[in-house]
């Protein structure tokens, strides 16, 4: 079995050290998101496909450019189903990658679990139904590859407030609330700004990953619709590629 990621920059599945889009091994420094799916993999197989090297990570420059190539089905796969205007980026994208996993697959002759990373963003006066249109339409994306493995991660309203559900003053509790905060950066609560604050300003990447990994947070105990969301679909995704 092999990950296939894509994220949004280091600091939630990683990046690549180089120049090349799409890479294995040692180019690809993980991300904490990273190694939180691998460590619900390796819940499941008994054994890290990241320390096993068998992880591929393409960047979202590449998926952008896949995602141009790829067109979305006149007709909705689910009776009622539409496609809106302004998810169709997160559809094209989950295309794009659903069917370079596919193409994966063939290769190496083994079962792909694609996981597709974006922060929902929004602010804090955001409809209510912004995180589910983006999340489904990344679930349609897929559906339009014929690709049954792929997996939507989309913290809302992005991944600082699934740490910080971890790292805040009464951990793992009641950390719904942290959905509700704002996506945007600049305000003056903003969730990274709270992350920077209980880390004491360290809020690189490598900390983070550091974190993760040393198990200082914990993804069993995290609580959340939006995780909780993630989580749903990785168990799917990890069951049908199981299956094959």
């Amino acid at each position: 079995m092999m990950l296939l990621l894509s994220g949004e920059g280091p600091s939630d599945l990683g990046t690549i050290m180089g120049t090349v889009s799409i890479c294995e091994g040692e180019l690809f420094k993980r991300g904490p998101m990273s190694i939180i799916v691998d460590q619900m993999v390796e819940q499941r197989l008994g054994y890290s496909l990241l320390n096993s090297n068998a992880v591929c990570f393409v960047n979202e420059h590449e998926i952008g450019l896949r995602s141009k190539q790829v067109s979305i089905p006149r007709s909705p796969r689910l009776p009622g189903q539409k496609v809106k205007k302004d998810t169709i980026y997160f559809r094209r994208n989950a295309q794009a990658l659903g069917t370079l996993a596919r193409d994966l697959e063939v290769q190496r002759e083994c079962p792909i679990i694609a996981v597709l990373f974006r922060d929902s963003d929004g602010t804090n006066t955001s409809t209510r139904s912004l995180w589910r249109d983006k999340f489904d339409s990344i679930v349609g994306g897929f559906e339009d590859a014929e690709f049954a493995s792929g997996v939507p991660m989309m913290p809302k309203p992005k991944s600082e407030a699934w740490l910080l559900c971890a790292l805040k003053q009464n951990p793992y509790t009641h950390c719904d609330a942290l959905e509700n905060s704002s996506g945007n950066d600049a305000s003056p609560n903003s969730l990274k700004k709270q992350l920077a604050a209980v880390v004491n300003g360290d809020v690189t990447s490598e900390k983070l990953s550091d974190w993760v990994g040393e198990g200082h947070i914990n993804h069993v105990q995290i609580d959340m619709p939006s995780f909780n969301a993630f989580l749903h679909e990785l168990v799917r995704a990890m069951n049908n590629a199981l299956a094959r």
